[in-house]
């Protein structure tokens, strides 16, 4: 049996699974099983899973959504610890050794995460860290804002997954944060200051995926927590909502101070098309065509645009 089963949920994923199942399979920790669940993908996804099918347990899964996907392959599962990689991220060599290791030194976790570097959607880093000083939360922290914790980046106790009743499927966004609440009630959290993982950005420069169902999954994930805690959630579909606009202005921004006007553009102008009220995007987006001298000047440097 397994000591970790890796959950990789697949929808329309063809141009970078096989990366995310690759750097799975260059893991130093070796006692694992992949489990890759395509989620009636329209595109080549099944033909790239099938080159692996000698080393990945593949599923077919009906249902749309990532919570149905990834509660599918914990149910064909056999490990003892879970770990939950999307399709267009993937892993640094080191990931499941050092989540394994933290979580044997405290009994008491239910749940390790770690810090995650961003990369565009041609894989091109753009942050080196998305988490930075993160901490451990407790319920009443996750409650007051969202909090810095991805799918791609947690390893946690199957135990802790069965008490929480798996990810909810009601939801199609919103549900990985609303299931770490859940957990979050059955046991302690653990934060692993190193960017172990790579989120990808799949909006910029060529989007891998529609946009949307936002809105809908936020309302329903509103309902769900003021439900069960008494609480309200707008300020985290907020920041869900605003998060591509922040994104797309720090990339921008760093463009500029690296001299490419041209990214620059299409982070402002993508950014514009998505949230076209936000003012401070025209005149960023304007700001590209100044003399690079003075647009360098103009940048500024805080990371939280």
């Amino acid at each position: 049996m397994p000591r970790v089963s890796v959950i990789i949920p697949v929808h329309n994923a063809a141009r970078t699974v096989a990366n995310a199942i690759d750097s799975v399979l260059a893991q130093t920790f070796t006692d694992y099983e992949i489990i890759a669940i395509d989620n009636n993908s329209t595109d080549a996804s099944r033909e790239v899973l099938a080159r692996y099918a000698d080393r990945v347990k593949i599923l077919q899964e009906p249902k749309r959504g990532p919570s149905a996907a990834r509660n599918c392959g914990v149910r064909a599962s056999s490990g003892e610890l879970l770990a939950f990689l999307d399709a267009d991220d993937w892993w640094r060599p080191a990931m499941l050794a050092r989540t394994v290791e933290l979580l044997d030194r405290d009994p008491a976790c239910a749940l390790v995460y770690t810090d995650l570097a961003l990369v565009d959607s041609t894989g091109h880093e753009q942050m080196a860290s998305i988490s930075g000083e993160s901490h451990p939360p407790t319920v009443a922290e996750m409650l007051e804002r969202l909090w810095p914790i991805l799918p791609s980046a947690v390893l946690m106790r199957r135990s802790a997954f069965d008490l929480a009743g798996g990810f909810p499927e009601d939801l199609i966004a919103f549900e990985d944060v609303y299931f770490w609440l859940l957990v979050r009630e059955h046991g302690t959290f653990q934060y692993l200051p190193e960017p172990l993982a790579v989120w990808r950005f799949a909006l910029f420069p060529d989007p891998l995926k529609p946009a949307g169902g936002q809105d809908e999954a936020g309302a329903i994930f509103e309902q769900m927590v003021r439900a069960r805690y008494n609480a309200d959630a707008h300020r985290h579909v907020l920041s869900r909502r605003r998060a591509p606009r922040t994104l797309l202005g720090y990339i921008g921004l760093r463009a500029l101070r690296e001299g490419d006007r041209h990214e620059a553009r299409q982070a402002f102008a993508r950014a514009i098309q998505i949230d076209p009220r936000r003012i401070k995007n025209y005149f960023r987006y304007l700001r590209t065509y100044l003399p690079t001298t003075l647009a360098k000047s103009l940048t500024g440097r805080s990371r939280n645009h």
